[in-house]
């Protein structure tokens, strides 16, 4: 994951993350809650700095998965969820509490 992190910036695309491991036998798609809250662990763990997230591409269609990490992703205020699966608005309640001034939903069916 560190190719995909900027520290300058301190921003981290995720965009299509299931397309960063080329010729492996393994599928590894943020859509699957579990992948999801693994990879915010290890965000929180490693650059808990981040200001900026790219989760594009992703075919996400639940925020839950973060739900329990909003109090500890208290820098983050920068989030793109361009191009995925959420359907309704109601499920951008969940992201209340993080300190948001850019939020990109465009292509979902929102």
């Amino acid at each position: 994951m560190s190719d995909r992190y900027n520290p300058t910036t301190r921003a981290l695309n995720l965009s299509s993350f299931h397309n960063s491991f080329p010729g492996k036998s393994f599928y590894i798609p943020l859509s699957r809650s579990t992948v999801m809250q693994k990879v915010v662990e290890i965000i929180l763990e490693h650059i808990p700095e981040v200001v900026a997230i790219d989760l594009s591409n992703n075919q996400i269609f639940a925020l839950e998965p973060l739900v329990p990490y909003i109090d500890r992703l208290q820098n983050l205020t920068i989030l793109y969820l361009n191009n995925n699966k959420i359907t309704n608005m109601r499920y951008l309640s969940k992201l209340k509490g993080l300190p948001l001034v850019e939020l990109k939903v465009e292509g979902n069916v929102v």
